[in-house]
């Protein structure tokens, strides 16, 4: 039997180190993910920071 995985890719922010699925999404934000503010009680993070700066052909 041959067991298939997946990668899972987790990105965190490169401000607050929290990862990218506890951001809240942001139509506005300056991110490439559009995420702003970050949900965990207490971080003082207001912005997603991206840890990929440009998008390649490579990336995609």
């Amino acid at each position: 039997m041959i067991k298939e995985h997946r990668r899972i890719t987790i990105m965190n922010c490169k401000r607050c180190h929290h990862v990218a699925q506890i951001h809240e999404s942001a139509m506005n934000s300056s991110s490439l993910m559009k995420l702003g503010r970050c949900a965990i009680p207490g971080c003082t993070c207001r912005q997603y920071v991206d840890s990929i700066e440009k998008l390649d052909e490579e990336l995609l």
